[in-house]
Order: structure tokens, then sequence, then C-alpha cells
């Protein structure tokens, strides 16, 4: 008998898209929803403008109680390489975002919904995984279409439904993501970095 694959919720953190216009309703909500409503996962959902507002979602999700349900972490943000965007002058950086989730992530996927954040040097993507204990960095390599990358993020999503977050369970989310959604990875430079430093076991839920 296969053991039933647990439910991986989203914790969504978005930015601003359009930093000039405060009456923009773009969103990536309309991709949650769908997940939840076709019985995929759960989500939690928060929009930012500020630093201090991008912390303090981030410290919530940090709680174990909160990533335990929610472990996939999805900023939702403009993007620039090693760099999510607040504000078209305010950047945050991979850097600065690994020394604020500390070791908190064991196990966890951080998904950068941004255009080119993961375009950098694949040391400094495993600098951070080591430094959050995240199993996974996934993300764009260069500016995205908005309808494309939505559809990409929902498939990926889908993807991480598939088996367990483990090494040999994200590898094969990884392959999954390749052989079952044509070239839309390939045409978005969609990059998926494992942290193979860490060993889970087959067994964890």
């Amino acid at each position: 008998m296969t053991a039933k694959i647990k439910e991986k919720g989203i914790y969504c953190i978005e930015g601003l898209w359009d930093y000039g216009n405060i009456q923009d309703e773009t969103t990536v909500l309309p991709i949650l929803d769908l997940l939840e409503k076709r019985g995929y996962c759960n989500y939690i959902y928060h929009d930012c403008a500020t630093k201090s507002e991008l912390e303090y979602f981030l410290e919530k999700w940090k709680n174990k109680t909160i990533n335990e349900k929610y472990p996939i972490l999805y900023l939702a943000f403009h993007g620039d390489p090693g760099y999510i965007f607040l504000t078209h002058k305010d950047k945050y950086s991979l850097i600065k975002l690994a020394d604020f989730l500390g070791d908190k992530c064991t196990g966890k996927i951080i998904y950068f919904g941004s255009c080119s954040t993961l375009n950098i040097d694949k040391r400094k993507i495993n600098s951070f995984l080591k430094k959050t204990g995240a199993i996974a960095a996934i993300g764009y390599k260069r500016d995205i279409d908005w309808i494309q990358s939505a559809a990409c993020d929902l498939f990926v999503f889908e993807a991480l439904q598939s088996d367990k977050l483990d090494t040999i369970g994200v590898k094969k989310m990884h392959k999954k993501i390749i052989s079952d959604y044509g070239n839309l990875h390939k045409i978005l430079d969609l990059r998926f970095v494992i942290n193979d430093k860490l060993h889970f076991s087959r067994q964890r839920k």
C-alpha cells in the first residue's frame, strides 16, 4: 500500500507590481485560489510594501507550527539577480533573507516568483541553502512574462505536491517539472537548486 503524500501548504508574501499605481490589482492570488479549490493544497497569503512588513510575515512563517503545514515559501515580487524588490528603489538581498530566516527552513522550499533573482553563481545559492537549511530554492534566471510565469508557477506548485519533502522526493519533483510541462521551464529559464548536503529519510511525511 502506497503511503499518502502529505499536503504541502503554500505561504505566500506578495509585493507591489505597479509602484506608481495604488489602484493596481495585479496579484498571484488566482493561482493560489485555483490550487486550493481543486484540492491540491491550502495557502496563507499576505501582501507587503515595506521591509518591516516583509520581515513581520517572514517571522510568522518561521514559527514551526506554521511552516510545518505551509513548507513552501512563495515570494512573489519584482526581482534582480540576488534580490527581490520591495519598491523600485528598495531591494532585499538573498544574503539578508538568509540571515533573517536563519536555520528555520529545514526541509522547506523557497520559491522566488520574481524576475532574475536566481541568476547568480550557484555557490551563492548553495550558501543560501546551507544557512537556512532549505531543501531547495526555485526561481527564474531571466526577466519573465507575467502570464507565462503564472502558468509555470501553477505547474511547479502542482508538481511539489507529488512526492515527499526529502532528497529523493524533491529530485523526483524536479524531473516531473522537466518532463511533464513542455518547454515552459526552458523558455523562462526556471532554476531548481537542491540542497544536496541534506539527507532526509524516506520515512519523513
